[in-house]
């Protein structure tokens, strides 16, 4: 289908991606879901919303069948029979439910949708058309997107999604050292930590959080680590309309040395964001 991004499943094209919706868009609205308190709260439903959408950005819908995610997601032994377990059949209607409250509530500004449709287990993914919003006040009068104007950056506390929620500690500490960072590139204005950390968990849209800090892009992301690995994602959002302009993941072990796995995710995320936004400055080591 023209315009659209095609992921193979077995040689047939059988998921289409709308125009300008891409994998790593896709994929980056699914962890800001995971984050949100409805999900968050429910381990069971985080992991088959995660596991679905995993799968079928990776080119196996096809395999999306009530066995694999019984199996997979509910840890079901491999004599599991669907016919006489209907488990994955009830937690698909509690997850579809879930979605609707999402998108009536925590999500109703987000501009992807992802959902089920019905007697299906594999997600349809499609971009909404959000009602513009009616514009905050500006807290100076000089806007970031004047032309001349250098970009401006805010960077929001990263949110804490590991099991136990004891990385509080180490997001606040990774979210200061990316803003210390990236207030070396010129001619880059980065929100001071104070101004970004008032939003600290709240789930404000992206395009009020612009407007109130007069900046172009939010720089967000979240920690998910267990025993030895920890999982980063950080995403770039553009103000003006909510959309990502990129996200990456950055996989770790766990060491002693947490002060040296911050500043090293620090470098490699102004690094990315130097190559997104075209500076010319060198990142500071």
């Amino acid at each position: 289908m023209t315009g659209r991004t095609a992921l193979r499943v077995n040689d047939h094209h059988v998921l289409q991606l709308p125009p300008e919706l891409t994998p790593e868009a896709v994929r980056a609205q699914c962890e800001k879901m995971l984050a949100s308190d409805l999900f968050s709260r429910s381990e069971r439903m985080s992991r088959f919303l995660r596991f679905t959408v995993e799968q079928s950005l990776a080119g196996n819908a096809a395999n999306l069948k009530e066995y694999l995610i019984g199996v997979e997601v509910f840890d079901k032994p491999e004599t599991l029979d669907p016919r006489l377990d209907p488990i994955v059949r009830v937690e698909a209607g509690r997850l579809r439910a879930k979605l609707r409250e999402y998108y009536d509530t925590e999500g109703r500004e987000d501009p992807i949708l992802i959902h089920f449709p019905p007697r299906s287990y594999v997600p349809s993914f499609e971009r909404r058309n959000i009602p513009a919003l009616e514009p905050l006040p500006q807290l100076n009068t000089r806007k970031a997107s004047e032309p001349g104007s250098p970009p401006a950056i805010a960077v929001l506390p990263f949110t804490d999604m590991s099991r136990s929620r004891d990385q509080e500690y180490f997001c606040d500490g990774l979210t200061e050292e990316i803003i210390c960072t990236l207030s070396k590139l010129n001619p880059l204005r980065v929100v001071s930590r104070t101004s970004s950390f008032q939003f600290k968990g709240k789930a404000d849209d992206i395009r009020h959080i612009g407007e109130q800090l007069n900046v172009n892009t939010v720089l967000e992301g979240s920690v998910r680590r267990d025993e030895k690995k920890i999982r980063i994602t950080v995403q770039l959002v553009d103000t003006s309309d909510g959309y990502h302009l990129w996200s990456e993941t950055f996989d770790r072990l766990v060491e002693d040395d947490i002060l040296g796995l911050q500043h090293e995710i620090s470098i490699a995320v102004a690094a990315r964001l130097k190559e997104s936004l075209n500076l010319t400055c060198g990142v500071v080591q």
